[in-house]
């Protein structure tokens, strides 16, 4: 009878700053966000420039920066992040058999979506005038950006799922600053082409942030207990899922390391 997966909760010093850090991160998003509603409430605070910056970047509008700015619209629209992460979530699911981690991915994923749908419908938010449009009109609620939310957390989770556990520190740092640089543009896009106001936009990644946060948090008890549930369920092999996932943590790290590790804490 195979044994079931067991994950330890974070316990080294660099686990549990690294929770506390993604605790941290949250909560700060949490009230960032808060101040973000309220402004735009009372027509107050940031949103007082969005007026300002949509006209000023219609101004700026150019057919190079056009064709750009339609192609990361389009590369982070809900529809291509959607495929996106259907494929990662197959990839997870019957390449390594890593699904505990497939369903943290789908989860992360999932909650980027309540999110966005609270917000639409919470905030109500009215779009740009149609003048500064560069396409069809969405009648839809804007805030936040829907596209800068998905596209933001799936970057996020490919960096810290598939990149961050097995990855050397340069590659890691490209990954942050490839992942980073694709949401800012994505992002920008939205503002450009008049879809979005510029608070809209920085909701989103701020609550990117924040869901990114929490996964951080959550990764050890949620993979876990998914890991355990899922062989119980004879969906995954015992070994599913026994990777951790916090940044600071090695879960790749080989009997060296574990060796440099006793001698630095009897030092």
């Amino acid at each position: 009878m195979p044994s079931r997966p067991h994950l330890a909760l974070p316990s080294t010093p660099a686990s549990r700053t690294s929770v506390l850090t993604g605790a941290g991160v949250a909560a700060a998003c949490v009230a960032g966000v808060v101040g973000l509603v309220d402004g735009v409430d009372e027509h107050a605070d940031l949103s007082t420039y969005d007026p300002g910056i949509t006209s000023s970047v219609a101004s700026m509008r150019r057919p190079v920066l056009t064709i750009v700015a339609e192609l990361a619209s389009l590369v982070g629209s809900e529809v291509s992040v959607a495929v996106l992460s259907l494929l990662v979530l197959a990839w997870l699911w019957f390449g390594p058999r890593d699904r505990a981690r497939a369903v943290l991915f789908a989860g992360a994923m999932g909650a980027g979506v309540v999110l966005t749908l609270l917000g639409k419908h919470l905030v109500e938010r009215h779009r740009p005038a149609a003048r500064y449009v560069m396409g069809p009109v969405d009648n839809g609620y804007s805030f936040p950006s829907g596209h800068t939310l998905f596209s933001t957390v799936f970057l996020g989770l490919v960096v810290l799922l598939l990149v961050w556990p097995t990855a050397t520190r340069g590659t890691r740092v490209t990954a942050v600053v490839v992942a980073s640089a694709a949401s800012l543009v994505v992002g920008a896009s939205r503002v450009y082409l008049g879809y979005h106001w510029a608070t809209d936009v920085v909701a989103a990644w701020v609550l990117a942030v924040a869901v990114l946060a929490v996964t951080v948090v959550a990764a050890t008890p949620f993979m876990a207990l998914a890991a355990t549930l899922l062989t119980r369920m004879g969906l995954a092999p015992a070994t599913a899922g026994a990777a951790t996932l916090l940044p600071g943590t090695s879960p790749a790290s080989s009997p060296d390391d574990a060796k440099g590790s006793h001698a630095s804490s009897a030092r």
